[in-house]
């Protein structure tokens, strides 16, 4: 007999039947993460893809996240986007637009409705909304556009509790021929 050891025989460690498993997993996850921000993604840009201009004289808007439709313009030449409100008898825009485009309130005029159209003057009004009574004025604009469409020297009514959108009111629309069907807003001129 030898006074050395013999040797041990080497254990190796039995292989891990599962060890894929972890990795499949995250990287299942991971692929799932992707396509569903994506997905969120692609939903989230509808509405700055929602303008379509065909001719000069047509507009088609496709119903945005919400179910309304909305359509990028300018307001005294100024950047807006409105959001297209068939309730609103006038179009609207927020206070701080107006004070932007240089509108400024005018004292009481009672009855005189010929200072309705000196530039940047704000006449007080109370409007009846959907959401119940406010507080604003009536001002003229040089100009609304959107799409391929301009008017001129329209009527804007100016609203201190307004954030973001301006509401585009029948005021415009009704100069305009307005077809909805499925799932778009066809906007062109009156007799076409």
């Amino acid at each position: 007999m030898s006074d050395t050891p013999s040797p041990r025989p080497r254990h190796r460690p039995a292989a891990r039947s599962g060890g894929w498993i972890l990795p499949a997993l995250f990287w299942t996850g991971l692929i799932v993460l992707g396509t569903v921000a994506a997905s969120a993604w692609l939903n989230s840009t509808r509405g700055s893809r929602a303008l379509e201009v065909r001719d000069g004289d047509t507009l088609v808007l496709r119903l945005g996240r919400g179910g309304h439709y909305e359509v990028g313009g300018e307001v005294a030449a100024v950047p807006v986007r409105f959001l297209v409100d068939t309730g609103a008898s006038l179009t609207s825009i927020p206070q701080a637009l107006g004070e932007r485009i240089g509108i400024r309130a005018c004292p009481a005029i009672g009855f005189d409705l010929s200072r309705d159209s000196e530039p940047g003057c704000c006449r007080p009004e109370v409007f009846r909304t959907a959401n119940g009574t406010a507080e604003g004025c009536v001002a003229r604009v040089p100009s609304i556009r959107f799409g391929a469409f301009e008017l001129r020297n329209p009527r804007v009514a100016v609203m201190p509790g307004m954030d973001g959108q301006a509401l585009l009111g029948m005021d415009v629309l009704r100069h305009f021929s307005l077809v909805q069907e499925g799932g778009q807003l066809r906007i062109s001129r009156a007799g076409r």
